[in-house]
């Protein structure tokens, strides 16, 4: 008989008013989607449905050193060892250098859910143990918390449970490897002990409810990452053995450890954290008011997990995370995901604080596309992230009414764009023959085609880029509707416009009745339009204020549908194109960084292009039920993605352009996510 998770979960936390999401995974094999939880400031718990780590990003407790950056594995993970009446259950899973999987923990899995926190179900014979990990809203802090339910129809038995703990201090984005003369001090107390990480004021502290704790120091060797593996990147990592906390378990209550940096206070017990988790998701779920299923539900609480803190001058701000694990906050994902993320959820205080960070940020017209991890400087080499700053502004305005922060902020988008006008950084300047902004740099990548390979970016646009433009279009008619609602003059951004809009027919190609990628390209001697059938032309069609005719934009949609579209967003470049890659990674199976970052925007599909697809079906055919039922029918896919591959309750960064289309890159995308949430919302809400 299968073990009610959900019932055993409403019994003891009351306030659960929303359905739980159940995964069985298979015992054949280990499980390796992933789960993802975050702490608000950065920080996360992340690992796999069976245990094993799979990355280097894997961990228990990964903290934020400098919130949001700088992230550190702090724990890493427990080996578990059930005895029962004297009969060994080990119930962890790894991966080892020698190819060995061991050991096998995952065949004793019965269930997972990740809501209201990843938990699992392990069968014994009959016998359960549920083991639940939660995280503390706003601080580094970890708990593990166990509960014991013997066989109800024979003789309760002696369960021990005996945890190793094991830690590795280090960058995120690093490997350690242990050495005989490596090891982190500790303090031991009754109930407590403090391990020294490094020289300066780093503690991991541990805590545990009851039973005993042995200090340790062993070196644990050769871990092995076979995600990593499959990136062409270090696959190994030793870990420390810092204890053993052993316990004799009771069905009548739980053991709970837990794990803390920098804090000696920590909670015992799980039920009162997961309790406020719960609560918060249940604010989340009401403040979103969507109908509800697991789905929704699911993408709701999603979209909050991008957003963490970011001081600006000593100010606090709220910025937005462009991805888990490995990506840092950035200025363009939070624009384009701006709206799904708190727009669609309902969460104007955090759209507006958003806004307000990043507008704090222009300099000379440009508002970062992202931060350093390391310095924790801001990059201003983007030339889009302004204009999509453009976009959101138009979204929060329509969805909130705030008139007080369109004044706030009218000025400064008037400034920005006069800084294009004349010319600003990165090599960025308005063409003042027809109104065009051109980009003078072969060097930089300055748009969402971001990739670059030797310093070379893969899909340059120096030129004339269409989405550039198009985007730029938008932004003057952005500021001239702004002007109209606030009673002001929109001056020469009236004429501009219209020069513009006249322009944008530069990019028509009449033979394959689409438009041009780029214009005027730097990097062709010829200067001859880059007709590459790109989804930049997408945006042409997609934005709020364009400058095509029907028949063109239908022209343009009906191009993408044959030659981009999937059922899982838009191919970064025809499958027509001499250039396309069809695999991520160009096929290999252990693609380096070089062959990843080649094939990224060369046929890689994008799920945060969908969005603006179907905001191109609604402009084209309009927002009729015929057409809000196809957008549905389009997003199922992704929510299907959501429930079933990668990390559960996310949506990857990008997936394979060639059938089947199997997940790729960052597990946990923001513009994904946010574009997925604010069309979906869109149907769901009209």
């Amino acid at each position: 008989m299968t073990f009610g998770l959900p019932s055993w979960l409403k019994s003891r936390h009351k306030n659960l008013d929303y359905e739980v999401a159940v995964w069985y995974p298979t015992r054949d094999q280990p499980d390796h989607r992933e789960w993802l939880l975050t702490n608000g400031l950065g920080g996360y718990s992340m690992g796999t449905i069976c245990g094993a780590h799979t990355r280097r990003y894997h961990g228990l407790l990964v903290a934020a050193l400098n919130p949001p950056a700088q992230r550190h594995i702090i724990l890493s993970r427990v080996r578990e060892v059930l005895a029962v009446d004297g009969r060994d259950f080990n119930l962890s899973t790894n991966h080892w250098a020698s190819g060995v999987v061991s050991p096998t923990g995952y065949k004793y899995i019965e269930s997972f859910t990740i809501v209201p926190a990843p938990t699992w179900v392990f069968n014994l014979d009959g016998n359960y143990l549920i083991k639940q990990i939660c995280l503390s809203r706003e601080k580094n802090a970890v708990r593990l918390a166990y509960h014991w339910l013997p066989d109800a129809d024979s003789p309760p038995g002696k369960a021990t449970l005996k945890l190793s703990i094991l830690a590795g201090f280090r960058h995120f984005h690093n490997q350690i490897a242990g050495s005989a003369g490596n090891a982190y001090a500790q303090q031991v107390g009754e109930n407590s002990s403090t391990i020294i990480l490094d020289s300066s004021s780093h503690r991991l502290h541990l805590s545990w409810s009851d039973g005993s704790y042995e200090g340790q120091s062993q070196w644990w060797w050769g871990y092995h990452w076979p995600e990593e593996m499959r990136r062409g990147l270090p696959d190994q990592e030793d870990l420390l053995l810092v204890g053993i906390a052993s316990a004799t378990l009771e069905p009548s209550r739980e053991f709970c450890l837990s794990a803390c940096l920098d804090h000696e206070a920590c909670e015992t017990l799980s039920q009162r954290p997961i309790d406020e988790s719960l609560s918060r998701q249940s604010h989340l779920l009401s403040t979103a008011n969507l109908p509800r299923s697991p789905e929704t539900d699911l993408l709701v609480l999603a979209c909050d997990q991008f957003l963490v803190p970011r001081s600006v001058a000593g100010q606090a701000g709220l910025s937005v995370m462009a991805g888990y694990p490995w990506f840092v906050d950035a200025g363009r994902a939070a624009m384009i995901a701006l709206p799904g993320l708190t727009l669609a959820t309902r969460r104007f205080a955090e759209a507006k604080e958003i806004l307000s960070t990043f507008s704090r940020l222009v300099v000379s017209g440009v508002m970062p596309n992202r931060y350093s991890d390391a310095s924790g400087e801001p990059d201003y080499s983007a030339a889009d992230t302004t204009l999509w700053w453009a976009w959101a502004l138009y979204h929060y305005y329509r969805a909130s009414k705030d008139r007080r922060l369109i004044e706030e902020q009218l000025p400064m988008l008037r400034r920005a764009a006069e800084h294009y006008i004349e010319g600003t950084t990165a090599g960025i300047t308005m063409d003042s023959a027809d109104g065009l902004i051109r980009l003078s740099s072969t060097s930089r990548e300055h748009t969402w085609m971001d990739m670059a390979v030797a310093g070379i970016p893969i899909t340059p646009r120096a030129g004339k880029p269409v989405e550039i433009c198009a985007l730029w279009y938008n932004l003057l008619e952005t500021l001239c509707y702004f002007c109209g609602e606030l009673g002001e003059d929109a001056g020469q951004f009236r004429e501009l416009s219209a020069l513009t809009q006249k322009s944008m027919q530069k990019f028509w190609n009449n033979d394959r009745q689409c438009l041009f990628d780029v214009i005027e390209p730097q990097y062709r001697a010829s200067r001859e339009p880059d007709d590459s059938v790109r989804p930049n032309q997408l945006f042409a069609v997609s934005l709020p204020f364009r400058a095509f005719s029907a028949m063109q934009e239908k022209a343009i949609l009906t191009l993408i549908d044959q030659e981009l579209l999937t059922p899982v967003g838009l191919r970064s470049l025809s499958p027509t194109d001499p250039s396309y890659q069809g695999r991520y990674g160009c096929g290999f199976s252990r693609a380096d960084q070089y062959h990843r970052d080649l094939s990224c925007h060369q046929g890689c599909v994008f799920p945060w292009l969908l969005g603006p697809y179907c905001d191109a079906l609604m402009n084209v055919h309009g927002p009729l039920p015929e057409t809000q039922a196809k957008v549905r029918i389009l997003l199922q896919p992704l929510l299907n993605h959501l429930m079933n591959e990668a990390c559960l309750g996310s949506i990857s960064e990008i997936f394979d352009g060639d059938s089947p289309h199997a997940p790729q890159g960052c597990v946990a995308d923001a513009m994904a996510v946010g574009e997925t949430m604010r069309v979906l919302a869109r149907v769901l809400r009209p």
